[in-house]
C-alpha cells in the first residue's frame, strides 16, 4: 500500500512540477499576467498537502515558505519582480532534486534552510503594492466601410496601443475581433503615464489602413502600477493558457493505468501474432480454401487490436518537450546569452517506450545547440544578427516514423576545425581528410571523446554526449543525420519508429539461415547478372540507375557457403542513414508482420549485425538485421 502510494504521490508531483515550470516562464515572460500566481500558489500549496501527508517535511518546509511570499504577491500586499521569479524557479529546482531522490528509492532529505531564508529576505525586502494616478483613455476606432481584412486591421491597432500603456477593456471582446464579429468599429480603455503620447498615438492609429476615425475621450483614476483585478483584463497570454487549460480538463475522459498493463497485454497479443504465423502455415499445407478465408478476416481484427493497442501506447512527445523552455533560460543565463526556444509539433505522438529513452538524447542535443551553436549577443551583434538567438525544436510524423530537429541560428558547423581536431586526435590522417564527404565530415563529431569546445565546462567539452546520443538513437532503431551551414546555424535530425515492437519485415535466405530485414529499409529486389557486377578496389559494385553501389554477400558476412547461381544474382537493393547498397543473397521467403524482440546484454556483440531477434510461425527463432551495420 505504501509503495502504491509513493508511486501516486511521484506521478501527481510530477505534473504539479510541470504546471509550476510553465506557469513561472509564462509569468517572466510579462510579469503584469499576476493572474497566473493564483495557478502557482494553488501548485504549491497542494505540494504542501501531498508532501505533509506522505511525511517528507523538507520539501513541506521549503512549499509553504513558497506559498507565503506568493499569497503575499496574490493579495496585491507587494509587488512582483523578476528577481522573486528567479528564487521561486530555484525552489522548484529543489522539489525537482527531491522528487528526483524519491524516485530512486531516497528519503527526500535536502536541506532546504538556505533558500527559505532568501524566501523571507524576499517578504522582508520587498516593496509595498502601491498606488498611482494614472491617465486613463476610451479610445473608439471606426473602419471604413469598405475595410478588407478587418480583424487583422483591429489588431494591428490594439498592438499599437499596447506599445504605449495597457489595456484595461476591449469591446467587443479578443475572440469576437479575432473572428470579425463586429461592425465596422470597436473601443478600447486603457492607460497612459504621460498625456504628450496621446497625440503621437493617435497620428499613428489614423495611418493604419482603412482606419476613418480615431476619437480619444480623457479620463483620470486611481489604478494601481500592476492593475488590480477588478479593472484588469487578464493578459492575452495567460488568458489563452487558462482557456486552453480549461477546456483541456473538460474534454479529460480518460483514466489511468499503469504502462506495466499495457505492457502485458501487448506482450498477450504478441504471441498471438506468433500463433496466427503458425496456423496460417499449417492452413496454407492443407489449401483450404475457407480456413484461409477465415484467417485473413482474424488477420484484419488482429490489426485492428494492434493498432488500438498502440494507441493506447502512444503519449503527445509534449510531456519530454515540456522538460526544455526552463532548462534553456537557466542555460541561457548562466551563458550570458538571449535564447528563444521555439517548441512545434509538441502534440506528435509517439511510443512511450521511446519517449522514456530520447529525453537524455534530446537534452545532449539542446545543450550543445545553446552551447555550441548560439553565439553571445556580442558576437551576434558583430556579424549583424538580432541579439536573441533562436533555438527550434519541432517534431512531425513521415510515413511509420516520428522524425525530431533540433535547429538554431547560430554560428554553424566550422568543418576546418573539425577535421582539424580529427587530425590532433589521430582519428583521421590528414590524406583522409581529403576524401571525406560533407556528411562524413560532420559524423566525426559523434566520435566518442571528440569535441571542439577550446574550454572544458560544467556544460560541454569532455567530449561525452554526442557519441551516447547516436548509440541511443541506433538502439532506438533510429537515425541521427546532421547539416549546417557556417555562420547560419545547424539541423540535427532524428528519425524513430512509431514502435518499437511490431513491425513490417521481409524474410530472405542466405545459406541455410533465414533473416529478417525491416521493410522500410528495402528499395527492391532486383535480379543481375554476374557480368554486371564488377570489382573495383577489391570491392563488388554495380551499377544501380546510374549510382555505383557496393554489393554485399550476406552469406559470406557470416561465414555461410552459398550457392547464389550462375548467371544471376539476386540482390535486395538497401537504404539506410549513410548509403545505399546491394545485399546478394539466396531467396526471398515472405513479407511478414514481425514481433521485434530485443536479444538482451549477453548477445551485445551481435548488436553491431542485429536489432533483436522474432519467432516465426514454425517456433524458430529469426535473426533481424541492422541495415546500418553493412
Amino acid at each position: 500500500m505504501q509503495e502504491e502510494m509513493i508511486s501516486i504521490f511521484l506521478e501527481e508531483s510530477q505534473e504539479h512540477l510541470q504546471a509550476l515550470n510553465d506557469n513561472l516562464l509564462l509569468l517572466e515572460k510579462d510579469l503584469s499576467a499576476i493572474e497566473l500566481i493564483d495557478d502557482i500558489f494553488r501548485s504549491a500549496h497542494t505540494f504542501k498537502g501531498m508532501a505533509a501527508t506522505m511525511e517528507f517535511h523538507q520539501m513541506a518546509n521549503l512549499t509553504h515558505a513558497m506559498e507565503n511570499v506568493l499569497d503575499e504577491i496574490r493579495q496585491e500586499k507587494i509587488n512582483l519582480t523578476a528577481e522573486m521569479i528567479d528564487t521561486v524557479f530555484e525552489c522548484v529546482d529543489i522539489l525537482e532534486k527531491i522528487i528526483s531522490d524519491i524516485q530512486q528509492g531516497g528519503t527526500g532529505y535536502f536541506e532546504v534552510g538556505h533558500i527559505v531564508s532568501k524566501l523571507e529576505a524576499v517578504l522582508h525586502n520587498a516593496v509595498p503594492f502601491r498606488v498611482q494616478k494614472c491617465l486613463t483613455k476610451m479610445m473608439k476606432v471606426t473602419f471604413a466601410a469598405s475595410v478588407q481584412l478587418k480583424s487583422i486591421r483591429a489588431i494591428m491597432c490594439i498592438d499599437k496601443v499596447k506599445e504605449y500603456g495597457d489595456i484595461l477593456e476591449l469591446s467587443p471582446s479578443i475572440e469576437k475581433i479575432e473572428g470579425e464579429e463586429f461592425e465596422c468599429e470597436f473601443s478600447i480603455v486603457f492607460t497612459l503615464t504621460e498625456e504628450k503620447y496621446i497625440d503621437e498615438l493617435h497620428k499613428e492609429l489614423a495611418n493604419i489602413t482603412d482606419v476613418e476615425d480615431v476619437q480619444i475621450i480623457s479620463g483620470e483614476k486611481e489604478i494601481d502600477v500592476n492593475r488590480t483585478k477588478e479593472t484588469a483584463e487578464p493578459s492575452l497570454l495567460a488568458n489563452n493558457i487558462k482557456q486552453k487549460s480549461a477546456s483541456v480538463r473538460g474534454e479529460s475522459k480518460s483514466i489511468r493505468v499503469q504502462l506495466e498493463k499495457i505492457e502485458q497485454l501487448m506482450n498477450i497479443f504478441e504471441e498471438s501474432v506468433v500463433e496466427r504465423g503458425k496456423i496460417e502455415e499449417i492452413a496454407q499445407h492443407m489449401k483450404d480454401k475457407d480456413l484461409m478465408e477465415h484467417l485473413n478476416r482474424l488477420g484484419d481484427i488482429s490489426k485492428e487490436i494492434q493498432n488500438n493497442l498502440l494507441s493506447m501506447r502512444m503519449v503527445p512527445i509534449e510531456t519530454v518537450f515540456s522538460r526544455y523552455p526552463k532548462m534553456v533560460r537557466t542555460l541561457a543565463k548562466d551563458l550570458g546569452k538571449e535564447i528563444d526556444l521555439v517548441i512545434l509539433g509538441e502534440d506528435t505522438e509517439v511510443d512511450k517506450i521511446v519517449i522514456d529513452k530520447i529525453n537524455d538524447p534530446l537534452v545532449h542535443l539542446i545543450r550543445n545547440a545553446v552551447d555550441h551553436g548560439v553565439e553571445t549577443v556580442a558576437e551576434r551583434k558583430a556579424v549583424g544578427k538580432s541579439e536573441t538567438g533562436t533555438v527550434r525544436l519541432e517534431a512531425f510524423h513521415s510515413g511509420n516514423n516520428v522524425v525530431i530537429q533540433i535547429s538554431e541560428d547560430g554560428r554553424g558547423i566550422n568543418k576546418e576545425g573539425v577535421m582539424k581536431k580529427a587530425i590532433k586526435k589521430n582519428i583521421l590522417s590528414e590524406s583522409d581528410t581529403l576524401k571525406l564527404s560533407e556528411h562524413e565530415i560532420y559524423d566525426l563529431i559523434f566520435r566518442p571523446g571528440f569535441s571542439t569546445a577550446e574550454v572544458v565546462s560544467d556544460i560541454s567539452g569532455r567530449g561525452v554526449g554526442l557519441d551516447v546520443v547516436k548509440t541511443t538513437i541506433t538502439k532506438l532503431g533510429g537515425t541521427l543525420t546532421v547539416s549546417s551551414e557556417e555562420g547560419n546555424g545547424s539541423v540535427f535530425r532524428i528519425e524513430l519508429p512509431l514502435t518499437l515492437s511490431i513491425i513490417q519485415a521481409m524474410l530472405v535466405r542466405a545459406g541455410q539461415t533465414r533473416y529478417a530485414i525491416p521493410l522500410g529499409n528495402v528499395v527492391e529486389a532486383i535480379k543481375v547478372d554476374n557480368e554486371e557486377i564488377q570489382i573495383i578496389n577489391g570491392k563488388e559494385v554495380l551499377n544501380y540507375r546510374n549510382q555505383v553501389i557496393e554489393v554485399i554477400t550476406l552469406g559470406e558476412v557470416f561465414d555461410e557457403d552459398d550457392d547464389l547461381g550462375t548467371t544471376e544474382t539476386l540482390l535486395l537493393v538497401v537504404k539506410n542513414t549513410k548509403r545505399m547498397y546491394g545485399l546478394a543473397i539466396h531467396s526471398v521467403i515472405a513479407r511478414r508482420e514481425i514481433v521485434l524482440k530485443s536479444l538482451g546484454d549477453f548477445f551485445a556483440d551481435s548488436s553491431v549485425y542485429f536489432s533483436g531477434a522474432t519467432i516465426l510461425g514454425d517456433g524458430r527463432v529469426v535473426l533481424v538485421l541492422n541495415p546500418d551495420a553493412f
